[in-house]
C-alpha cells in the first residue's frame, strides 16, 4: 500500500483528496494545523499528526518521524488574508502569508525529496489569482505566483529521482474560506463561470488523483489551471455584452 502525504487535510481541499486517497487505497498520512476534529470521519489506513508550515523546526520533525519512504507529498494547506487596513498589518500579513504558502512549499520539498520514492510525485496547490496582481491580496497572489515558478525549479531539483514535480491552480472552489465571501457573492462569480458553477473540493481531488497515477507519466514541472474556464474570458467583455 503506497503511502501519501497531505498536508493541510483538515482544510475543505485537503479534506477531500485525503478522503479519495483513501478510497482508491492509499495510506495517507495528513497533517492539520487547526480543527483536527475535521478528521475524525478519517480512519482506515490514515494517521494525522500536528504541523506548523511557518516553523522549520516542525517541518523537518514531521518528515523524520515518518518511517520509509512515502509515493507523494501534496501541499494543500494556504492562507489569505485582506491587507489595506495598516501598513505595519499589511507586512504582517505579507510575511506570514509568504511563510505559509511559498516559503513552506521550498523546504518542504528539501526535506521531504529523500523520503519520496524514486518516480513519486511532488504536488502544491497554486491559484488562478497567481496570474494577476491583487491591491488587497498583493501577498497572496505574490505567493502563488512564486509556487508556478518553484513548481519548475524543483521538478529540475527533483529531476536525479524522476520525482514529477507539478501544482493545480484552481480557481473558485466553495470552501469554508471561500464562503466567508457570501453565498450572493459566490453565486455572482458563479454566473460569470463558462460551467455556471464554482469548483468543488472534490474537483481538485480528481485532479490529484490522476496526477498520481501513472497515466501523469510524462506530466512535470506544469501548473495546471483548474477553473471551468474562469480565466479564458476578458471579464470587462461580460460588460459590454450586457449592454
Amino acid at each position: 500500500m503506497e503511502k501519501v502525504v497531505v498536508i493541510g487535510a483538515s482544510g475543505g481541499i485537503g479534506h477531500s483528496v485525503a478522503k479519495l486517497l483513501l478510497d482508491k487505497g492509499f495510506f495517507v498520512l495528513g497533517t492539520y494545523y487547526k480543527n483536527p476534529q475535521r478528521l475524525e470521519d478519517l480512519t482506515s489506513n490514515f494517521k494525522s499528526k500536528y504541523l506548523d508550515l511557518q516553523n522549520t523546526k516542525s517541518i523537518a520533525s514531521f518528515f523524520k518521524e515518518i518511517d520509509g519512504e512515502v509515493f507523494a507529498v501534496v501541499n494543500c494547506q494556504g492562507i489569505v488574508e485582506i491587507e489595506g487596513k495598516t501598513l505595519e498589518k499589511d507586512f504582517e500579513i505579507w510575511n506570514k502569508t509568504i511563510a505559509t504558502n511559498l516559503t513552506a512549499n521550498y523546504y518542504l520539498g528539501k526535506i521531504s525529496k529523500g523520503k519520496i520514492s524514486p518516480n513519486g510525485r511532488f504536488i502544491m496547490i497554486s491559484s488562478t489569482d497567481s496570474f494577476f496582481g491583487g491591491a488587497v491580496t498583493a501577498s497572496y497572489a505574490a505567493s502563488k505566483a512564486g509556487v508556478n515558478s518553484l513548481t519548475k525549479s524543483l521538478s529540475l531539483e527533483f529531476a536525479d529521482k524522476k520525482i514529477r514535480v507539478n501544482s493545480i491552480a484552481p480557481g473558485w472552489v466553495e470552501t469554508a474560506m471561500t464562503e466567508d465571501n457570501g453565498e450572493e457573492f459566490l453565486k455572482k462569480i458563479a454566473q460569470m463561470n463558462p460551467l455556471k458553477r464554482n469548483g468543488q473540493p472534490i474537483d481538485v481531488a480528481y485532479l490529484v488523483e490522476f496526477l498520481l497515477s501513472n497515466k501523469s507519466e510524462y506530466i512535470n514541472g506544469q501548473v495546471i489551471t483548474l477553473d471551468g474556464g474562469y480565466t479564458n474570458q476578458d471579464p470587462t467583455l461580460l460588460i459590454e455584452e450586457s449592454l
